[in-house]
């Protein structure tokens, strides 16, 4: 037991012992109950002082009072200290302080005083048993059913007391003479099951619960839990066939259908794994956790494994049915979708898995990743800004609602929040080096072009091998032809990284043509060019005027043309596919 645990148990028996300090047993003499153990006579002067401080502590007891309580006991133990109940009631009172050592030390001396004492014996326990001290505790039981043999509850403490003491055959000794008395027990037997199981006596274990099923043969749980014994010793054989008897009374039988469903997962046979897991799943009755740990393992197992989810999709289904409210079952049935790449059905699932009460950060972050992969970016704005509410220490919950408001050119919006967010970044260079990267495209998009440079530059510190940071910086620098030199490094050591990418290369062939170097810009503007997966009406421009540069002017004619076609409007290129002129 844990000793906050024992604590709480002890400060309640505190209160019984209190309560009946009263009416104790003492021995006879001519002096008051109060100084009944004590050698030799006090002076009435003492007796009366004793009298004042003791019940004067006790009403400061009743007041919670307790530092006070214990100075005013203390006192009455110093004027006699061979009394035993002034040496309990200082014991209680050092427990209710959590003072357990003095506590043990008086309770003690109380039962040394008065060795006969059931309620001082009592106290005694606990408070072993609050200090961990289980040896002492077990001493104190066998004392109390020494005083009270017939006592049951003694016994039954006692025996609980052998067993936290891993004295299992002397506790199963003490539960039999339980038995001897009233007969055979269902709580009693179970207990004794599973101290046999401790001791590994298989055959006692079973006969333990084999006495159950004859004498209460309409309990179904005692044969489920021989069949689980024999199932936790590899006695499969015969756990199976108590399953399946347990069935032909009682068809939806929780236990034994999870145990059935369990087996013939094992052996790979899904569709009669799927026959009884469907009964617990059918049942209303049938525990919604158990479902969910069920589900949970065959997503697991599904996550490396496809063929689980002819079992998974259909069970998850049903338990959707039967408690279409709970998040939990939402939540996972969007991890399922997220796994199979609907991320579609897997954000509706994670919406109402929110709506119906998740809490999970896990959750919200997943939502509005889904949410920027679907371009839904206003919803994942107000989403964010929900999340960050409930989470207010999560950066990544920044850092995903800044990249939506900056897609969504509210950029205002977007340098406040990635701002707030870095604060929460601790020790995590790669994400922190993400929220200047963001930081830099929305200072760009402002044209705070020290602030965005800065924020590049310390993203890059941060991380030198972003092949994002290094093209996108690189191109800004391109387009405001600064640092061309800069510009053609960061975008070189890009392509390094990631090679015949076409953006990148793009960029580089870009900066070349911006630095003079027009065969070799053509170059890379070609191969970008050929690299790009859907024609680029950027790339076909920039190649175009390559092309121009390099004296194939017709040629560029044909590429400026292209790229109208394919969307690029801006009043430069008009003006050169018609004037069939280079500008710049």
């Amino acid at each position: 037991m844990k000793k906050g645990n024992a604590i709480i148990y002890l400060l309640a028996f505190v209160l019984i012992v209190s309560a009946c300090t009263g009416t104790k047993k003492t021995a006879q003499s001519n002096l008051t109950r109060l100084n009944s153990y004590s050698e030799g006579e006090l002076s009435y002067k003492s007796q009366f002082r004793f009298k004042y401080l003791f019940f004067e502590s006790q009403r400061l007891k009743a007041l919670e009072d307790y530092p006070k309580a214990v100075g005013l006991m203390e006192q009455c133990v110093a004027i006699d200290p061979l009394n035993a109940d002034a040496n309990l009631e200082l014991s209680v009172l050092h427990t209710i302080t959590e003072n357990l050592t003095s506590a043990l030390f008086y309770a003690n001396m109380a039962f040394k005083l008065d060795p006969d004492n059931t309620w001082i014996l009592l106290h005694l326990a606990q408070v072993n048993l609050a200090l961990g001290n289980l040896q002492g505790e077990l001493n104190a039981h066998l004392s109390l059913v020494k005083l009270e043999p017939s006592n049951l509850d003694f016994k039954y403490s006692l025996a609980q007391s052998y067993t936290s003491n891993n004295l299992f055959k002397k506790a199963i000794g003490v539960y039999e003479t339980i038995e001897d008395r009233l007969g055979v027990s269902q709580e009693v037997s179970v207990v004794k099951e599973r101290l046999y199981i401790a001791l590994g006596d298989l055959k006692s274990a079973v006969k333990e619960l084999q006495i159950l099923i004859d004498l209460f043969p309409a309990n179904l749980s005692y044969r489920g839990m021989l069949a689980e014994l024999y199932q936790a010793n590899n006695m499969t054989e015969e756990a199976l066939k108590i399953y399946t008897n347990i069935l032909i009374e009682n068809p939806s039988d929780p236990l034994s259908n999870v145990a059935l469903a369990e087996h013939y997962r094992l052996k790979n046979d899904f569709s009669k794994a799927f026959k009884y897991l469907n009964y617990c799943f059918d049942n209303p009755s049938f525990s919604r956790e158990i479902k969910f740990q069920i589900l949970l393992s065959y997503f697991e197992l599904a996550t490396s494994d496809s063929s689980y989810l002819v079992l998974l999709e259909p069970l998850l289904d049903k338990a959707l049915f039967y408690h279409p409210k709970d998040p939990s079952f939402h939540a996972l049935s969007g991890d399922l979708y997220y796994q199979s790449n609907q991320m579609d059905l897997a954000y509706k699932s994670y919406l109402d898995a929110l709506d119906f009460g998740a809490s999970d950060y896990f959750i919200w972050n997943r939502c509005l990743l889904i949410g920027l992969e679907l371009k839904l970016y206003k919803e994942v704005i107000d989403l964010g800004d929900k999340a960050i509410q409930l989470n207010p220490i999560q950066p990544m919950l920044y850092l995903l609602t800044g990249l939506a408001y900056s897609i969504d050119t509210r950029y205002d919006n977007a340098i406040l929040v990635l701002n707030k967010g870095l604060k929460y970044v601790v020790n995590n260079k790669p994400l922190r080096a993400e929220f200047y990267s963001y930081l830099g495209d929305a200072y760009h998009s402002l044209a705070l072009h020290k602030l965005s440079d800065e924020s590049y530059e310390i993203s890059l510190t941060l991380q030198p091998d972003n092949p994002v940071v290094l093209n996108n910086y690189s191109y800004y620098l391109s387009l405001r032809e600064v640092n061309l030199e800069k510009a053609e490094q960061l975008s070189k050591a890009c392509n390094e990284l990631i090679p015949d990418q076409a953006n990148y290369q793009d960029t580089y062939g870009w900066i070349l043509y911006k630095l003079g170097m027009h065969s070799k810009s053509l170059d890379w503007l070609r191969n970008a060019l050929l690299n790009s997966n859907s024609a680029s009406f950027v790339i076909m421009e920039h190649y175009a005027d390559a092309l121009y540069q390099n004296g194939l002017k017709e040629e560029a004619v044909q590429f400026w043309r292209k790229a109208i076609s394919l969307g690029g409007d801006s009043p430069l290129l008009l003006k050169k596919a018609k004037d069939e002129a280079l500008y710049e």
